[in-house]
């Protein structure tokens, strides 16, 4: 299962609440992304809450695929983001509290460790792989983002 799979809408029942209607807990559910990303939606939102989905929209959602926003982009942007945090230095908790702060959506940190940790795994494959291939080059270079991440 993806992370992304595993990302909710904080305040999920005042937001069902506001725009009287109900959508799936699940950030990156197509539904959830219908009900909260187009039409009247955003206008029944308090502003706080409109802001901040406004961002994670112009954050993840803009991309100019014929499907958005059920094209993949966001879920890939959103992945970025998560690792971008992590090289930062912010554990799985940290990370948490930044993306609820930042978008009003969370994860459980046992699921962003193990996200952590899979893509970790993910790129010491790669990196062994590309030494295998003898394109060293390559290897480095995913060395260091591995690195950046451990």
């Amino acid at each position: 299962m993806a992370i992304t799979d595993k990302i909710y809408v904080k305040n999920h029942q005042q937001l069902r609440s506001q725009l009287e209607t109900n959508f799936p807990k699940g950030a990156f559910k197509g539904a959830t992304l219908d009900v909260l990303f187009q039409g009247e939606g955003l206008a029944k939102l308090d502003e706080a809450s409109r802001e901040r989905v406004l961002d994670f929209a112009e954050d993840f959602l803009d991309c100019d695929c014929e499907a958005s926003p059920h094209c993949g982009c966001p879920e890939r942007k959103f992945v970025t983001y998560l690792l971008e945090l992590r090289e930062q230095g912010l554990g799985p908790d940290a990370i948490v509290d930044v993306m609820s702060d930042d978008y009003m959506v969370y994860a459980y940190p046992g699921d962003v460790l193990s996200f952590l940790d899979d893509s970790v795994r993910t790129l010491e494959a790669i990196e062994t792989l590309a030494d295998v291939d003898g394109r060293h080059e390559v290897a480095e270079t995913v060395q260091e983002r591995r690195n950046r991440l451990v």
